[in-house]
């Protein structure tokens, strides 16, 4: 009977190793699947920048409708369902990263890719 606890104690360890593994990454999915998200958009918006020249917010709303994020193995998905919300807070982000200027042009803003 005694040579028997070791492996039960090894057995209840690895089960609190893969339980505390999968809290912590349910913890961090969320937030994994909007930077997830927040990637694509970015790079729709650079691939829309770079194809069509320059453009004004309401002219890359297209390009961002529809898109999704999901983590291989997962059931969990996000999408975005506000457009003009998601790119209000993305062109920001991009601007001053310098991936892209904001220019004024008849009163809107247009956006382009730096050089």
């Amino acid at each position: 009977m005694l040579k028997y606890i070791p492996y039960i104690l090894l057995f209840a360890l690895i089960t609190m190793i893969v339980y505390a593994w999968g809290m912590w990454h349910a913890m961090r999915q969320q937030r994994d699947l909007s930077n997830m998200l927040s990637a694509k958009g970015i790079a729709k918006v650079k691939k829309a920048l770079k194809k069509n020249g320059p453009m004004t917010r309401e002219e890359l709303l297209p390009y961002i409708e529809n898109l999704t994020a999901k983590q291989p193995f997962s059931r969990e998905q996000i999408a975005v369902t506000e457009p003009i919300k998601f790119l209000d807070s993305i062109l920001p982000y991009m601007v001053r990263q310098k991936m892209i200027t904001e220019n004024t042009e008849n009163k809107k803003a247009v956006y382009q890719l730096n050089k």
